[in-house]
């Protein structure tokens, strides 16, 4: 019982210490990684543009979660590093150790300090992030050409394959505003060795058909001689569905898509073969990149013993390079993935596995 009593003690001891370092090391991440990218942006708007200052520091200040997300994992392995490093420093670990309390059972106060980081990060990157990178796209839209962002989509185009993954039809639409779509081209390449493209002015979405108007239709033999040439006033074509469900829900881009958004997306897409291995891995990564926080935190600790005085820097080189094999890992895994080299699940996965290998090996032996 008291012994219960004071290993929960222990954990709100050790649990209480990680805020400052915690707060200290996002603050420090966040600035530099400000300074470097957005800070330029900023300034360009306003000495080119003629953006006004308290526009500029708005647009700046939205794009500020997405960032603090990247940097929350940072900021938990420097806390960490921090906190263990002090309690190494003034022999709190060895006191414990001494008392019979386990290294394992210290470690309860950090992961659980990393998954709770987690699920702030997480609710961070769903609910705030999405809502402030449309937020921002829409000033700087107002603070460039001193009018609203169409509320349509532009440059719209989709990719319609068979169970065979081979190419059934490209769909591009130059403009959609919410009810009608412009400058319609589809190729179709179902009809046995012709090629029939489909041009349109304009067009509605109709009971599941879309209705074309003021266009002509080319028909291509293999050897891509036109054979025909149609022109008409209106065209029905059916079997669009999937196709202007992907029109609707793309208004947003993927990136500015919260978990729930993409899944539909990529629900959509899935109807007709066209999901794409960039937006199966930043599914995902929604997952992987909030835990990471609860993986540093496990690499963390154990590094904060190795400084002891005269070594006291080594714990911080060893974060710096676990930081960068981190990003590394991030970066290139997440490249393979897209390319379609390694599986969207394990280009997202990876560099929280290797960390956290890493992390349990230095664990194992610092609790030997």
């Amino acid at each position: 019982m008291n012994f219960n009593f004071g290993t929960k003690m222990l954990d709100r001891y050790i649990a209480n210490e990680f805020w400052q370092p915690l707060l200290f090391g996002i603050g420090i991440v966040t600035g530099v990684w400000f300074g470097a990218d957005q800070l330029k942006t900023i300034f360009n708007l306003i000495m080119r543009s003629g953006v006004p200052w308290n526009m500029a520091f708005a647009i700046l200040g939205l794009h500020l979660p997405e960032i603090i997300v990247l940097t929350i994992p940072i900021g938990v392995l420097l806390g960490t590093l921090i906190v263990f490093n002090r309690l190494s420093s003034d022999s709190e670990i060895i006191a414990l150790r001494t008392s019979g309390v386990s290294f394992y059972r210290i470690m309860v106060a950090p992961l659980l300090f990393g998954l709770m980081t987690s699920f702030i990060s997480f609710g961070i990157n769903e609910g705030v992030v999405p809502v402030a990178n449309r937020t921002s796209k829409k000033l700087e839209f107002l603070a460039l050409y001193k009018s609203e962002l169409p509320t349509g989509q532009a440059n719209f185009t989709y990719m319609e394959r068979g169970k065979d993954l081979t190419l059934d039809r490209i769909f591009y639409i130059g403009y959609y505003n919410g009810k009608s779509i412009f400058n319609v081209i589809i190729l179709d390449f179902t009809r046995d060795k012709l090629v029939q493209i489909i041009s349109a002015a304009q067009g509605i979405f109709n009971h599941g058909e879309w209705q074309l108007e003021k266009g002509r239709t080319y028909v291509l033999s293999g050897s891509s001689d036109i054979t025909r040439i149609l022109q008409f006033e209106k065209l029905i074509l059916p079997g669009v569905k999937n196709a202007q469900a992907a029109l609707e829900t793309g208004k947003v881009s993927p990136k500015d898509m919260n978990m729930f958004e993409l899944w539909n997306y990529i629900k959509i897409l899935e109807r007709s073969n066209s999901v794409t291995n960039d937006l199966l891995v930043r599914f995902y990564q929604k997952f992987s990149q909030p835990l990471a926080c609860l993986i540093v935190a496990l690499a963390g600790a154990p590094l904060g013993l190795l400084g002891r005085r005269s070594r006291s820097n080594l714990g911080l080189i060893y974060s710096a390079a676990i930081v960068f094999l981190y990003y590394v890992l991030q970066s290139s895994s997440g490249a393979l993935g897209e390319a379609g080299r390694i599986d969207p699940v394990v280009a997202a996965w990876l560099p929280n596995i290797v960390i956290g290998i890493l992390g349990t090996v230095i664990l194992y032996y610092k609790a030997r």
